[in-house]
C-alpha cells in the first residue's frame, strides 16, 4: 500500500535587521544543505537582481537580501532548518520571525506536531503561539517572534489554501504522455496567473505539480498534489493589491476545492487598508465559515477565513 502524500505545508519566514546582500549565495551550498536538513532537495531555480526562488523536491524556498521565505510540505521537517538559517544570519540580526503550520491530512505520519515544533522554537525566540480556526475544522498554528521597537515594513502575504479538487481539475492535472508542462498550464488555466512574473515550474512523476513566478521583489508560487483521495492546492502571493477578489476568485475557478481558507498575513496601522476590505465579500458559489482575525503586539495582523461550497 503506497504512503499518502502530505499536501498542506509549514512555512517560515524570517526578516532581518540588517540586510545581508551576500547572503543569497548558493555558490558554496549553503542553501541546498539548509534545504537537505529538512528532508528535501533544490530542483530548479530562477533569479532577479532583488530576488532569488527555488523550487524544491517539497515546495519552494526565496531568498531576499534582508528575508527568507522557506515553505515545505510532505514529511519534511522544516524546523530542522532552523538553526542552519540562524548560523547564517546571526541570532541577533533577526528583527521578525514567523513559523506556520496547516493541520494536516495525515499527521500520524509526520516527526512533530506543532506543539513539539513550537516548544523547540520557544528555547531559541521569546515568542508566542497561536491558533486560527476551529480545532475541529480546517486552521493554521503560528509561531511568531518580533524585536521590540522595530518597525514594521508594509507587506502583505495572501495564501489560498484548497481541498478536495474537482474530478475534471483532478485529470487536468495528471501528466499526458510526451505532453511538456507548459501544454498542461494552458490547459488548465494557470499560465494566466499574473503573466508577465519570470517561471519557474516543474511537473513531478508520477503527479504533482510546483510553479514559481517572481518580478522585482515580489512572487508567486502554486503546488498541487493532484491525489484522488487527499488533494491539495495552495496558492501564495505577496503581490500587493487593493483588492484580493479579482484573483482569489480566479485561482477558486482554476481548482474548484470543496474546501479552501484564506490567510492573509502582513502590516496593519491607520494608514493601510484594514484586511476586512481587502479580501471579498462572497466568494460564488461558496459559503464562509469561519473568520478570525488576529493582531499581533508588533504591528503585523493574521486574518483567517473558511469557505465550503454550496450545495447545488
Amino acid at each position: 500500500m503506497s504512503i499518502p502524500f502530505e499536501g498542506p505545508e509549514k512555512k517560515l519566514e524570517i526578516i532581518l535587521k540588517t540586510p545581508l546582500p551576500a547572503l543569497r549565495s548558493n555558490a558554496d551550498g549553503r542553501w541546498s544543505e539548509v534545504v537537505h536538513a529538512c528532508g528535501a532537495k533544490i530542483v530548479s531555480s530562477t533569479s532577479l537582481s532583488s530576488l532569488d526562488a527555488y523550487l524544491l523536491s517539497e515546495s519552494s524556498l526565496f531568498l531576499w537580501d534582508d528575508r527568507i521565505l522557506m515553505i515545505t510540505c510532505g514529511t519534511t521537517s522544516l524546523i530542522d532548518a532552523v538553526q542552519p538559517i540562524v548560523n547564517l544570519v546571526s541570532r541577533d540580526n533577526i528583527a521578525f520571525f514567523f513559523y506556520e503550520r496547516k493541520n494536516l491530512m495525515y499527521p500520524h505520519l509526520q516527526r512533530s506536531d506543532f506543539e513539539m515544533d513550537a516548544r523547540d522554537l520557544a528555547a531559541q525566540f521569546s515568542g508566542k503561539s497561536y491558533r486560527l480556526g476551529p480545532a475541529n475544522d480546517d486552521h493554521i498554528h503560528i509561531f511568531y517572534h518580533s524585536t521590540p521597537g522595530r518597525e514594521v515594513e508594509n507587506d502583505i502575504t495572501l495564501e489560498i489554501l484548497m481541498h478536495d479538487l474537482h474530478p475534471e481539475v483532478l485529470e487536468a492535472f495528471m501528466p499526458q504522455q510526451d505532453e511538456p508542462v507548459e501544454a498542461m498550464e494552458r490547459r488548465t488555466g494557470i499560465e494566466a496567473l499574473y503573466p508577465t512574473m519570470l517561471k519557474d515550474s516543474y511537473q513531478f512523476e508520477p503527479y504533482g505539480y510546483s510553479l514559481n513566478k517572481i518580478a522585482d521583489d515580489t512572487y508567486l508560487t502554486v503546488h498541487v498534489t493532484p491525489e484522488p483521495g487527499g488533494s491539495y492546492v495552495s496558492f501564495e502571493t505577496n503581490v500587493h493589491e487593493e483588492d484580493y477578489s479579482g484573483t482569489i476568485n480566479r485561482v477558486v475557478e482554476i481548482f474548484r476545492p470543496s474546501r479552501f481558507s484564506l490567510v492573509v498575513t502582513g502590516s496593519q496601522d491607520e494608514n493601510q487598508t484594514p484586511q476586512e476590505q481587502l479580501l471579498p465579500q462572497r466568494v460564488g458559489g461558496y459559503h464562509r465559515t469561519e473568520n478570525s482575525f488576529y493582531e499581533f503586539d508588533s504591528g503585523y495582523a493574521v486574518s483567517f477565513r473558511n469557505y465550503v461550497k454550496a450545495e447545488s
